[in-house]
């Protein structure tokens, strides 16, 4: 009986022991998502499953080299002995086409590896993005802001590093005009070959009269209007991101439908236009508003008057922090003088906070959490310069 008693109480110890382990685990690989991929919209360290065993089994992903070493770190420095099933990314099945660009005037990016899925964001032509994996007709890719999606193989053209120096390198051009068309002629009346929204970007590859020849990242070609586009460097030379200039942009976009997942001139949700507002004028801001609201400095706002608030300031409504709820941002607005602000909201359009106005909106000052300066910060405090990111400007080497 006692040598009985003493097997059944070894089998319960060792179970014991090998779910402390796997708890220890799932503890460990949260503590290393919280330091490398604290937002999982633009870093991915994912643990799905770890199966129990002699060894511990990892099973997930993850496109962070530091985090996968920093993880299995701390499980042997624990003692937990484990079978690595965690995947670096990229897959090996791109074959080295870790890069994407953009080959449609808008594409949208999926929650989920199909059409019926969430629209998360968008990315427009000639954007670099990088590839991860592929699932069925969809890669999972990377915007230049770093937002995740799922993206259609017809909205990119797959590249690896050397194909993307030669792109990168070409002569490119920016469209600056609203909406236009790429012709198969140098003539307005020949077929269509693409249509074109502001902040696309082409290979500039011949100029002919009043046209351009231009190249897509998958080898078409078409002819723009000149006045239609602007050659990259004199596009990133020519920005003055100014509060007249924001303002004035952001008023050409008046009356644009409002889309979740939105970022261009087709439509665009609340963070979508502030994020274009700025683009156009040379400035890359994070995508989602929760986000935004992480760059530029703290304005101190006094909703009475408003009278700290400057042009160009972005304003975050929402949920305000009490001690038993963190904030919660879930709109942004761009500040235009006068108590007013111009969003996207059911379509782009201009609101009062004052109240007695005719356009005054009672929840939305209600609603309002705080504000940011975005202008006076640019190249700290998170506000990049579209003219400072790498992909905007030719590069000598790109390494995956």
């Amino acid at each position: 009986m006692s040598r009985y008693v003493f097997f059944v109480s070894a089998i319960i110890l060792i179970g014991c022991q090998q779910n402390y382990q796997l708890k220890q685990a799932y503890q460990i690989a949260d503590e290393v998502r919280q330091e490398y991929a604290p937002d999982k919209r633009v870093a991915l360290f994912r643990i799905d499953t770890i199966v129990d065993g002699e060894l511990l089994k990892l099973i997930g992903e993850t496109n962070l080299p530091e985090a996968k070493k920093t993880f299995f770190d701390k499980l042997k420095l624990a003692g937990i002995a484990f079978e690595d099933s965690l995947v670096l990314l990229p897959s090996a099945e791109l074959n080295g086409k870790n890069f994407g660009v953009v080959n449609v005037s808008v594409c949208n990016f999926r929650s989920q590896p199909q059409h019926s899925a969430e629209l998360s964001t968008q990315a427009l032509l000639g954007a670099t993005l990088r590839a991860w994996k592929k699932q069925g007709d969809f890669y999972l890719v990377q915007s230049p802001d770093d937002y995740f999606g799922w993206l259609d193989d017809g909205g990119l053209q797959l590249m690896n590093a050397n194909e993307l120096e030669n792109w990168s390198n070409s002569e490119r051009g920016v469209v600056t005009q609203d909406f236009d068309f790429a012709y198969e002629k140098a003539d307005e009346n020949s077929q269509k070959v693409t249509d074109l929204v502001a902040g696309d970007i082409l290979q500039i590859i011949d100029n002919q009269s009043m046209f351009y020849k231009v190249g897509m990242p998958d080898g078409r070609t078409g002819f723009i209007k000149k006045n239609t586009i602007m050659p990259l460097a004199d596009w990133l030379a020519s920005r003055q991101p100014n509060a007249d200039n924001l303002v004035a942009t952001a008023k050409q976009m008046m009356g644009r439908p409002y889309l979740w997942g939105g970022t261009s001139g087709k439509g665009m949700d609340c963070s979508g236009f502030t994020k274009m507002a700025y683009f156009l004028n040379g400035i890359q801001l994070p995508r989602d508003a929760s986000q935004q609201v992480n760059v530029g400095e703290n304005v101190d706002t006094d909703t009475a008057t408003l009278k700290n608030l400057e042009p160009g300031d972005l304003l975050f409504f929402g949920r305000k922090a009490t001690p038993e709820k963190k904030e919660k941002i879930t709109h942004v607005a761009m500040y235009i003088g006068d108590g007013k602000i111009i969003h996207a909201s059911d379509r782009v359009k201009i609101e009062s906070l004052i109240r007695g106005d005719s356009s005054f909106v009672e929840y939305r000052l209600a609603s309002f959490v705080r504000s940011k300066r975005i202008l006076g910060e640019i190249g700290k405090k998170g506000v990049v310069r579209v003219a400072d990111l790498r992909y905007y400007q030719p590069s000598k080497k790109l390494s995956d």
